[in-house]
């Protein structure tokens, strides 16, 4: 069994054991809070509550089954050599600052985006400040999890074209599992973490609205998981992805959009931006880069050459 293949049962576990252990968490958390006065502002929707116990049970569970999930060593995940990991990582964040830049650049000549610093010094700073930390963040953990062991499990399981596929839409897909409510619960539901899991799968019901965003997601994981193959490491996949994460938060901090509805250039639908043809059209160009600048590269996988005829 490979590395991703445990990930997905032990994923499965941990909020299987969410599911059933949240509704209660709740109710005692709104008990405790029941009897402290004052404490009102420490009420929390029910998802918010299911997030942080998944988190909790994750982190148990991992360090329970650590031997058996067999993650591999740092350079089985992508992260050796570091000869040239801040190169990548550098490379890897100016192209994706300057393809959001650029994007920036065509939504104002367009009408579409006002430039302008909304917020104070202090603020714009202490945003972009914690932009950078959750940027670095999921950079480093979504490229481990989605490339390090997804990708390359699938690559080497079913092969150039399916792995790309499958690997890319996987990523796309998780994006849009999300709550449908932020309510708070109120009494004892046992089932409410149950009803929580599946709610949360409700965006893929309107595959309308659901398929530009996707499509979107679904091109950047392609690129992040082919910076990945030409390097042999993740950093410039990192870099890439966690300049789009610091962009994509901070955006609104120099500036903000004319209208809720982006339109089919620059995203009519969930996420804005990322659903736009403009966008699409970015992120080939920024794959084309990548191509350009990794040909002299390592490979990750070398195929073997095709038999000569006698």
């Amino acid at each position: 069994m490979k590395p991703y293949q445990r990930l997905v049962i032990f994923g499965l576990v941990a909020l299987g054991f969410t599911a059933l252990l949240s509704p209660w968490a709740a109710a005692t958390w709104e008990w405790f809070i029941s009897g402290h006065g004052g404490w009102e502002k420490f009420r929390y929707p029910f998802s918010r509550i299911f997030d942080r116990i998944f988190m909790i049970s994750g982190i148990v569970l991992f360090f329970v089954c650590r031997r058996w999930l067999k993650i591999g060593s740092w350079n089985q995940l992508g992260l050796t050599p570091t000869t040239v990991a801040g190169r990548d990582l550098s490379l890897g964040a100016c192209l994706a600052l300057a393809s959001m830049a650029s994007l920036v650049a065509a939504m104002s000549w367009t009408d579409v985006f006002l430039p302008f610093f909304r917020l104070s010094l202090s603020e714009s700073l202490a945003r972009c400040g914690k932009a950078l930390l959750a940027a670095i963040g999921a950079g480093f953990v979504e490229e481990i999890f989605f490339r390090g062991i997804v990708f390359k499990g699938l690559r080497e399981d079913l092969g150039l074209y399916r792995g790309y596929f499958f690997a890319a839409l996987f990523f796309a897909a998780i994006h849009f599992v999300k709550p449908a409510d932020d309510s708070v619960l109120s009494g004892i539901h046992p089932w409410a973490g149950v009803q929580h899991v599946m709610m949360s799968f409700h965006p893929f019901v309107d595959v309308e609205t659901l398929f530009p965003g996707l499509f979107g997601l679904f091109l950047i994981g392609l690129i992040l998981s082919y910076a990945f193959e030409r390097t042999g490491t993740l950093y410039l996949s990192i870099g890439l992805h966690a300049g789009w994460i610091f962009s994509l938060k901070t955006v609104r901090v120099f500036g903000d959009f004319r209208r809720a509805d982006l339109g089919w250039l620059f995203g009519s639908t969930d996420p804005k931006i990322v659903s736009g043809l403009v966008t699409w059209l970015g992120i080939a160009i920024v794959a084309l880069a990548v191509h350009r600048i990794t040909r002299d590269r390592s490979r990750l996988f070398v195929d073997p050459p095709l038999p000569t005829k006698a």
